[in-house]
């Protein structure tokens, strides 16, 4: 890869950047000169009202017998000469504006290209990078990554405007020659001189502002560690000398600073200097009149026109100067990342896997040889030293080996996913280094057992590595999903699936009707008690006060259980209802059994966490207002009063008379709750509509989950088994009503995001487990169908029936394909169907294979 970043964007994209260039001084640049000669022409007329004509575009350089006319121009009238000069002007400016667009677009998209092939290159070396090289690739990616973020605009206009600087002091000078010949070596001077002002102020800037992060930062880390002795400080009365601490670090650092400012002050006074004497100069250059020679006639006088078209190609130039400057700087600061980028692609193909020079096609049979392998993972650690193995294919075989006996390095060497570093790996005596690593990969599945999620959705997970255009019998789906047990995952995140009305009524549709079905079937199972229905008149024992209040699923955060007390809406209602100051008095009622409940056991007590109300975080905050408001009376005035009654108001919309149970909330209470509901729909402003969806019986709550929609209610607290038992009245209800495949869709849509932590709607990286991990994994390699599937890590159940399950099944999925299969550490050999050879690994190597218990 090129090391200079001009150079890359150049051979990035060539053309992209010669037309740029092409346009901009080919055609750019003639109307920047017309704009000039409309200036000048504009500024001759004043004073000259009463000429009968006056040359308009005329170019003439100036010497002896009148000078040499280059182009005669147009005769006009004054008043004449100043509508073609505002009209071609207008034009100019217009055709220069659309010039620059083009030209825009040119720069962005030739710099899109460059990143793209930067991007490209480091994804190339990824890709191709060995299992051993895992921090050399992450080390380039994060390169990349800060580099994108750093060259912003170099790509795009580092050819185009040095190009276009040039050209500009071509055209300063040719501006210059045409108004006086005396005025060029000014405008030569001033240009250089301006540049190497520039060039000071830039690099004694670039000094600064590396000295002042990195004062900052020292201030930072001072800060945060006077933060941290905090207690300390209080503790010993050492503020005073902590004080004189900081104070001899800023002055030190200070010092620094003051010396760098000190340089840039001098610097930019050569700026200053030359801002008056430029101008001073030219301006006498323009007004000498002295001949060249003695004898001599004077010199040709400079018109006002003249000099002000001049001065304005000058400050053209001086300007796209300073810009070529800056970007040379900034030039400056990228190259090394360019080079390290550069080192760093070197280095991953140095240690790229080769192969022959053309990829062979992966036979469908025959031996799986290894002879003399050693091979080491670096992930964990496992080597492999001397191993001899032939495996003939398809067959199925077990590899057994306790953990670290170099078992797993072996499968990884039998699917090609780990390159020997010594020794040959053959399929049917083709180095298994020959097959193009795609097609290999296809044909020999490698279940590792580390799942690497995706952004995207589950069946996305699940499909990772199958060809776009291949088609997925949904049977096959299914049968994938029970082999490797993501049936019941998959069908419980379908539970918590949301329904998307608009998306799909009829479903939408089938979930309102089941809802009579599922308590048809409760009460047929006599267990309609175990779940309160949702009833727009009544008051929900199962849920919250603030739910019961709410009446609905909150959308977004505005609503959401953490911000409803303090919601100025929700706090209107309140004192609409009258509601606010028992609900204060609620709240101080909670807080005081709560704190008393909960005195004797730590934060981390477990029982502190599933029952208390607030959490551990907010104990001491809580065990303080007790202590000093005995009473819901005599409220602390201003915000802290204020901030005391919305705490205590968000504690008893947190409340549940039914899981509590602190007897504080009575039949004729719940009536005002229920009146608040009322009055919290009807009075909902438009703007906050679409932050609530209410329950209605009559359709789905898209915010609500499809267990939620199904039951419409809430299952009773405190009876024991109630949630088993509803659960299971509902997926046979659900099986009855033909609902479980879109179950299963509703799961299998549900969205992975790598980065959460938590549930919710989407699958974080908490959600999934190492179970479910291994399972998506062998469950990639299943629905691709491969004509060997290596199973490194198989899914280790503790009851020892459920593992011979979980192995029988998946062994009969493979029925007449190649099955490599590395057994557990509690695995019994001997209890469970005989495999058609059997490798043993111990102390790293092979130490025994049979390939006899059963006739291939």
């Amino acid at each position: 890869m090129e090391r200079d970043p001009i150079l890359f964007a150049w051979r990035a994209a060539p053309r992209r950047h010669a037309a740029a260039v092409g346009l901009a001084l080919g055609i750019g640049g003639p109307l920047a000169a017309l704009a000039l000669l409309c200036l000048r022409d504009l500024v001759d007329t004043l004073g000259r009202d009463t000429a009968s004509t006056l040359p308009y575009l005329r170019l003439r350089l100036p010497g002896v017998d009148g000078g040499l006319v280059l182009a005669e121009g147009w005769p006009l009238t004054p008043v004449g000469l100043e509508l073609a000069a505002f009209l071609t002007l207008a034009g100019t400016a217009l055709a220069l504006a659309g010039l620059g667009w083009i030209i825009a677009r040119l720069c962005f998209s030739a710099e899109a290209r460059a990143a793209w092939q930067l991007r490209r290159a480091a994804t190339d070396a990824i890709l191709h990078a060995p299992l051993g090289a895992r921090d050399e690739a992450r080390g380039l990616a994060h390169l990349v990554g800060a580099l994108l973020g750093r060259i912003d605009g170099l790509l795009a206009v580092g050819v185009l405007v040095p190009a276009l600087t040039a050209g500009a002091v071509v055209m300063s000078a040719l501006a210059a020659l045409l108004a006086a010949p005396r005025l060029l070596p000014v405008a030569v001077v001033g240009l250089l001189a301006s540049g190497l002002a520039g060039a000071l102020i830039l690099r004694t800037g670039r000094a600064r502002a590396e000295l002042r992060r990195s004062v900052s930062g020292l201030a930072e880390r001072a800060l945060v560690d006077l933060v941290r002795r905090l207690p300390a400080v209080r503790s010993h009365g050492a503020a005073a000398q902590e004080r004189v601490r900081l104070r001899a670090k800023a002055l030190a650092s200070r010092g620094a600073l003051g010396r760098a400012e000190a340089r840039l002050a001098y610097a930019r006074a050569p700026a200053v200097a030359l801002a008056v004497l430029l101008p001073a100069l030219a301006l006498g250059a323009a007004l000498w009149r002295g001949a060249a020679t003695p004898g001599a006639p004077p010199a040709d006088v400079v018109t006002a026109g003249s000099l002000a078209a001049a001065g304005g190609a000058f400050a053209l130039a001086a300007l796209l100067v300073a810009v070529t400057l800056r970007l040379w700087v900034l030039r400056a600061e990228v190259a090394p990342s360019f080079r390290e980028i550069s080192r760093a692609l070197s280095d991953l193909e140095r240690r790229r896997p080769r192969g022959s020079a053309h990829a062979l096609p992966v036979p469908e049979a025959g031996p799986l040889a290894l002879a003399g392998v050693s091979a080491y993972e670096p992930g964990s650690g496992e080597r492999l030293v001397g191993a001899d193995l032939v495996l003939p294919m398809p067959a199925h075989a077990a590899i057994t080996g306790g953990r670290g006996s170099g078992a797993r390095v072996l499968a990884g060497v039998l699917s090609g996913q780990i390159e020997p570093t010594s020794g040959s790996a053959t399929f049917a005596g083709l180095d298994l280094r020959s097959f193009d690593p795609a097609e290999r990969a296809r044909r020999i599945a490698y279940a590792a057992g580390e799942a690497i999620l995706i952004e995207g959705t589950l069946r996305q997970n699940i499909l990772y590595g199958v060809d776009p255009a291949a088609v997925i019998q949904e049977p096959v789906f299914v049968e994938t999903l029970r082999i490797t047990g993501l049936d019941s995952f998959v069908y419980a995140r379908g539970l918590v699936g949301r329904i998307d009305p608009d998306a799909d009524p009829e479903l939408a549709g089938a979930v309102v009707a089941a809802r009579q079905a599922v308590r048809a079937a409760l009460a047929a199972d006599n267990a309609e008690r175990l779940v309160e229905p949702f009833d727009p008149e009544r008051y929900n024992h199962q849920a919250t006060v603030g739910e019961n209040i709410l009446f609905g699923e909150a959308v977004g955060t505005a609503f959401a259980a953490s911000n409803l007390g303090r919601h100025p809406y929700l706090r209107a209602v309140l004192e609409a209802e009258d509601l606010t100051r028992p609900l204060v008095e609620i709240g101080l009622q909670v807080a005081r059994s709560t704190v008393e409940i909960f005195a004797d056991l730590p934060n981390d007590h477990p029982l502190f966490d599933a029952f208390s109300l607030f959490p551990a975080a907010e104990r001491a905050y809580f065990e303080d207002l007790v202590a000093r408001q005995s009473e819901a009376s005599g409220w602390r005035r201003g915000p802290a009063g204020q901030r005391d009654r919305e705490r205590l108001i968000g504690l008893s919309l947190r409340y549940s008379e039914t899981r509590h149970r602190f007897g504080l909330i009575d039949a004729a209470f719940e009536e005002r709750l229920v009146a608040a509901r009322r009055s919290f729909s009807a009075m909902l402003p438009m703007h906050l509509k679409g932050q609530v969806e209410f329950y209605d019986p009559a359709r789905v709550n898209a915010a609500a989950s499809l267990e939620e929609n199904l039951l419409f209610g809430r299952i009773a607290y405190g009876e024991a088994g109630a949630e088993a038992r509803v659960r299971a009245v509902v997926r046979r209800v659900l099986a009855d009503e033909d609902l479980e495949r879109s179950v299963y869709r509703l799961g299998l849509e549900s969205s992975v995001e790598p980065g959460l932590v938590g549930a919710g709607s989407s699958l974080g990286e908490g959600a999934i487990g190492p179970r479910e991990r291994v399972a998506i994994d062998l469950a990639r390699c299943l629905i691709r169908d491969p004509d060997i599937l290596v199973v490194a890590i198989l899914l280790d159940e503790r009851k020892p029936e459920d593992f011979r399950e979980r192995l029988a099944r998946l062994r009969a999925a493979r029925a007449g394909r190649g099955l490599i299969v590395c057994l557990p550490d509690a695995a019994d050999l001997g209890a469970l169907p005989p495999f058609h050879a059997v490798a043993s690994v111990a102390r790293n190597t092979v130490v025994a294979a049979d390939e006899e218990r059963v006739p291939a």
